[in-house]
């Protein structure tokens, strides 16, 4: 039987070829996002120890740690007490951001500890700011304490990375005279984490302070307005000599292409950590 092009469904043809090129261009896009970074670390001079679980959970089925790493340079051998130690706690799923900023921090020279931290929600009652902070306040004191048994890898003195938009209670750190600073990356501003920043500035320990970084803009159609908006018209945080914020202009919520800008912004302002112990 002799093949008759005229009874081709061209139009279908058409269609499906045309799915299957935006198919393809959906597929290219995502492998280039998913592989624009690394995946292990690319700086060969960092080691890096991995765990999944740790003994020091300390019996609390509810909030205990899920995934921790310890990433550190082979090649930088300064006293640890001359920068401070660095924790990234995160309550969500894998962020490519935070290895980012993990490697370029531990390249600087920062001794760096990642913490995955999972909260689950308790049957039958809600938990209080209290119930959380009272349980997730020994993790940092027990990490110190377990690696300078020993090794001595981390200095006592430690700032607390957050890029959660949820701000957990680090009321905890306010009271540690070795905490030095935490610092919020696009925190949610409700009412809620505006009384916690306010409770977390208004605090004793003379060297804490409390650091927020904003993106410009939430996405590529609506800027970051609330953020800066909330702050000013708070007095409390206005006024605060504790209270420090800093806005990455033209960057998006992600930080996509402006990883570089927030590393060197973070890295600075620890500096001026360690500058201020000199003088003393």
């Amino acid at each position: 039987m002799a093949f008759n092009i005229f009874r081709v469904d061209w139009i279908l043809v058409d269609t499906i070829i045309i799915i299957l090129l935006v198919l393809l261009l959906i597929s290219v896009k995502i492998f280039k996002e998913a592989y624009r970074w690394r995946f292990s670390l690319s700086n060969e001079f960092l080691t890096r120890t991995t765990a999944k679980s740790l003994s020091f959970n300390l019996d609390r089925p509810s909030i205990y740690i899920k995934k921790w790493n310890l990433t550190k340079s082979k090649v930088i051998q300064e006293e640890i007490s001359s920068k401070p130690s660095i924790f990234i706690i995160r309550t969500h799923r894998k962020q490519m951001l935070l290895k980012i900023l993990t490697e370029g921090l531990s390249t600087y020279g920062f001794n760096v500890v990642n913490i995955w931290l999972k909260i689950k929600a308790d049957k039958g009652k809600s938990k209080t700011i209290r119930d959380i902070e009272r349980k997730i306040q020994q993790i940092i004191p027990s990490f110190l304490t377990i690696y300078n048994q020993d090794l001595h890898l981390l200095s006592q003195r430690y700032v607390v990375v957050n890029f959660d938009k949820k701000i957990i209670p680090y009321n905890f750190i306010t009271k540690d005279s070795n905490s030095v600073k935490l610092i919020l990356i696009n925190p949610r501003l409700n009412l809620g984490n505006i009384k916690i920043m306010q409770t977390l500035e208004t605090v004793s320990n003379p060297q804490f302070q409390l650091f927020i970084i904003f993106s410009e803009r939430l996405n590529p159609f609506f800027k970051n307005r609330n953020s800066n908006k909330k702050i000013l018209s708070n007095k409390t945080l206005k006024n605060s000599n504790k209270f420090k914020y800093h806005t990455i202009q033209k960057a998006k919520s992600t930080f996509k292409y402006y990883e570089t800008v927030l590393l060197s912004i973070i890295i600075k302002n620890i500096d001026k950590i360690s500058k201020l112990d000199k003088k003393e």
